[in-house]
């Protein structure tokens, strides 16, 4: 076996029996985590399906090298007039496209919305919210934000939060009974609970989370993680964590999954805060510009 085949395996196999192990243990998740584990389990199952091709496609490559010889170089006598024309030389047809892996289009219009601002302090509790449902869990959607600070501590519930483009910015939200999902952010604070969470495409970002599933991460570089923390008085906190059905006793903030590393070693794509990174007063900035929790 080469040593590239020995890299390959040394990668894979300890990952698909982990994804084999946490199959056979479904069936003894909590049925309120158990949509989340098999979200977690599906991603990884795709993440190693592409490991397996670019290793055999590197493979490929170095064997057609090795194996293929290059065609000889000779110059071609030139046709002279009045030469019989050779037949024309059917058309190759056109390659396939390579397919595409479609993103699930996410009806976004009875969402609760900030987008395109810049500059500015955004309270959840200024958004209209019609009566109709009210007390049904929310959606909400942060998109096309830059150097703003965002605030959804309030008694509206939410079940979850996407997140997307935002560029230094700092966020507050309280536990959400879903998840919170980031796209294309960079130099953000955010401070949140959900019951899991996913990031794409971001960078130089500090997480402060209370996560009740393995965080995830793809594509991503420079993210730095550390616990949720008291944002607010313990009644009003536990309150808020009943609201959303999160366990304060499970907290996986530093058990992130890092669908572009699967080596066994640590990814250098994440890392956990230092306690002198810490910035405890970011959320009281932020929430003392608001009557966040109403009584």
């Amino acid at each position: 076996m080469s040593e590239a085949s020995k890299d390959f395996r040394a990668t894979f196999d300890p990952e698909k029996q982990s994804i084999e192990e946490a199959l056979a243990g479904l069936d003894k998740v909590p049925k309120d985590d158990l949509q989340a584990n098999i979200d977690s389990i599906v991603q990884r199952i795709n993440a190693l399906e592409k490991t397996a091709i670019k290793s055999m496609s590197e493979r490929l490559a170095q064997l057609r090298v090795k194996l293929v010889p290059k065609a000889k170089f000779s110059f071609k006598s030139r046709k002279t007039a009045g030469a019989t024309p050779s037949p024309t030389s059917t058309p190759k047809p056109a390659a396939s496209p390579k397919p595409t892996v479609s993103t699930p289009t996410i009806d976004q219009t009875q969402f609760l919305k900030f987008e395109d601002r810049s500059g500015e302090h955004l309270f959840i509790g200024s958004l209209s919210v019609s009566d109709a449902g009210s007390a049904a869990a929310k959606d909400v959607a942060l998109t096309n934000l830059t150097n703003c600070t965002i605030n959804l501590v309030h008694n509206i519930p939410l079940s979850a939060i996407h997140v997307k483009n935002l560029k230094h910015c700092t966020l507050v939200f309280p536990p959400v009974s879903g998840s919170i999902l980031l796209h294309d952010c960079e130099g953000c604070t955010l401070i949140g609970a959900c019951h899991q969470s996913r990031m794409h495409t971001s960078t130089n970002m500090n997480i402060y989370i209370h996560v009740t599933s393995e965080p995830i991460i793809e594509d991503c570089t420079d993210m730095r993680f550390a616990p949720y923390g008291q944002i607010l008085p313990t009644e009003d906190l536990d309150r808020l964590f009943e609201i959303a059905q999160l366990n304060r006793a499970v907290n996986l903030y530093d058990k992130v999954k890092d669908f572009n590393w699967l080596r066994q070693q640590q990814s250098p794509n994440w890392r956990l805060l230092e306690e002198s990174e810490l910035q405890p007063e970011v959320v009281a900035q932020v929430l003392s510009r608001d009557r966040s929790v109403a009584k």
